[in-house]
C-alpha cells in the first residue's frame, strides 16, 4: 500500500480494512517519511472504520494508530486543513455518518 501512496498524483482514498496497527505503523512511516515531488498538494484519505456490518474489518484503534505514525514523522493535526501549499505537513480527521 506504501507504494500505492507514494505513486498517488491526484486525490486517493486507501482503505485500511484488514491492517493491524502494526501494518498502519510501517505503511505511514514508508509512505510519509520523505517529502512528495507533486506539481500541486493531493489529498490522500485514509478508511479506518466502517458501521457495525463491516465494523468487524478494522483495528480498533486504526484511526489513533494512524495518526499517532503520522505525528511521529512531524505531521500536525490542523481541523481546516485542505489542498493549499500552506497545509502541507499537516491532517485532518473526519467522522463521516
Amino acid at each position: 500500500m506504501a507504494a500505492s501512496i507514494r505513486a498517488a498524483t491526484d486525490n486517493e482514498t486507501f482503505d485500511l480494512a484488514g491492517h493491524d496497527a502494526s501494518n498502519i505503523n510501517q505503511t505511514i512511516s514508508d509512505a510519509f517519511s520523505q517529502p512528495f515531488h507533486l506539481d500541486r498538494m493531493i489529498r490522500v484519505t485514509f478508511v479506518t472504520g466502517a458501521g457495525k456490518l463491516a465494523r468487524q474489518k478494522y483495528d480498533d484503534k486504526a484511526m489513533q494508530t494512524l495518526t499517532s505514525a503520522l505525528r511521529k514523522l512531524d505531521y500536525v493535526e490542523d481541523r481546516g486543513a485542505s489542498c493549499v501549499n500552506e497545509c502541507g505537513g499537516c491532517y485532518k480527521t473526519q467522522h463521516d455518518t
